[in-house]
């Protein structure tokens, strides 16, 4: 499981229900003719399913929602459950064969989607809706980069460098954050870099709120890893060995999260920027595809006060504060 998908870790018994319940709904109202997308009864079931997804795997994505105009509610929710879906195929495999087979299988969803024939899933049939009914006009590069980008680092590697983990933090967060403007049908030079600064911010923070579950340090650990950027754990003395046995107290660990956070913080600050310098463009609707920014603030302050230790237990809790900074940073439109 890379760290990316922390907030993604599979819990299987909580959505088996909803997962068996949807499958039931499906297949009682598909018929052997193509449809674009689901209706009535069942697109309340796919629905289901991915706020299912969104509550129990990125529960700040879930809290968000509930901020996104109604008629694009829609389009945000089957953007952040395709995430989910493609983020835990890692979680889901016991070999990269199959996990690539699996990318190639979402590859070929998108495709289907696009053409009108959806598979029986309930994320395809979610975007079906929202691209034949609703008219979402969606690049469909989006999709196919950020698929691309969880394959490439399905074995769960080191970035090379911290510009490597910026790369990947754009092909994946970066695009979510392009297809949630698309939705709201803003083309705006501005509003993309905003975009483009807090998806960069996403993937980095991502990485550092990982570390403790990816390293799970002790005897028992049989699945440990450090994705931390190796050029930044060189500069710093920092062996990843040190990380899985020691936790918190390997040499050279806080002066390395330090300047990965900044990284983060300082695509924040630009972020801010160039939302000021956007006008009236980021004051409109199209603030609330920001407000994952909002997270993020909270957890590189948390992270500031706990002296850069990614392994300090109070970085562990659910952020209580979230639907307020999130309702309050929606009135002011600031983040």
């Amino acid at each position: 499981m890379s760290a990316a998908r922390i907030i993604l870790r599979q819990r299987g018994p909580r959505l088996r229900p909803i997962i068996q319940s949807t499958a039931r709904s499906i297949r009682t109202h598909s018929t052997h003719t193509h449809h674009h997308a689901p209706t009535g009864a069942n697109l309340e079931a796919v629905r289901s399913y991915c706020r299912e997804l969104l509550r129990t795997h990125d529960y700040p994505s879930y809290i968000l929602s509930t901020f996104h105009p109604s008629p694009l509610r829609d389009a945000q929710l089957v953007i952040r459950a395709f995430n989910i879906d493609i983020a835990r195929i890692a979680d889901q495999v016991s070999n990269l064969t199959v996990g690539r087979m699996r990318m190639q299988f979402w590859r070929d969803v998108i495709e289907k989607t696009y053409t009108g024939h959806p598979p029986q899933e309930p994320v395809a049939l979610l975007l079906s809706k929202v691209l034949h009914e609703d008219k979402i006009p969606f690049t469909k590069s989006f999709w196919i980069k950020v698929i691309g980008a969880r394959e490439q680092y399905l074995a769960n590697q080191s970035y090379t460098t911290l510009d490597a983990l910026e790369a990947y933090s754009e092909a994946t967060y970066s695009s979510l954050h392009y297809l949630s403007l698309e939705a709201m049908n803003y083309k705006s030079t501005d509003l993309d870099h905003v975009a483009s600064h807090i998806g960069k911010a996403s993937g980095i923070t991502a990485v550092l709120r990982g570390t403790p579950l990816m390293a799970a340090p002790g005897p028992n650990s049989t699945h440990a890893a450090v994705l931390l950027p190796v050029d930044v754990c060189a500069k710093h003395g920092l062996r990843q060995e040190d990380v899985i046995r020691h936790g918190g107290g390997a040499q050279g660990l806080k002066d390395a999260v330090f300047e990965i956070a900044t990284r983060a913080n300082d695509h924040m600050i630009t972020a801010r920027e160039m939302l000021k310098r956007a006008g009236e463009d980021g004051k409109g609707p199209a603030f609330t595809t920001f407000l994952p920014a909002v997270p993020i603030s909270l957890y590189l302050g948390r992270l500031e006060k706990a002296d850069f230790d990614v392994f300090d237990a109070s970085l562990q809790r659910r952020e209580w504060r979230l639907p307020w900074k999130a309702y309050i940073a929606n009135a002011r439109r600031q983040f």
